[in-house]
């Protein structure tokens, strides 16, 4: 088996179509940059490949992949969201 790099992102088998982009670390943190993937992607490919409920497929991602602590390089899950998901928002005067 071939060893990761210490500084390279793991990336998530057979999601590569879910992958959004790259993050790297802000300016005086350390680690490697990680890969993003959108959980909502990841779920709709539960739901129309392993013919999980919308429910179901939202949870497993929650629970099993979004909770993923892999280390440096763990890959960072992201739901899409609006403004309302928020609450209501202060606006500058």
């Amino acid at each position: 088996m071939a060893r990761r790099k210490k500084d390279q992102p793991i990336l998530l088998a057979e999601y590569e179509d879910c992958l959004l982009g790259i993050s790297f670390p802000r300016m005086g943190e350390a680690g490697p940059p990680v890969a993003v993937y959108s959980a909502d992607m990841i779920a709709a490919r539960m739901r129309d490949e392993d013919g999980l409920k919308h429910r179901a497929a939202r949870n497993f991602v929650a629970d099993h992949i979004e909770t993923l602590d892999l280390g440096p390089g763990t890959p960072r899950i992201v739901w899409a969201a609006t403004v309302t998901d928020f609450g209501p928002q202060a606006t500058p005067e």
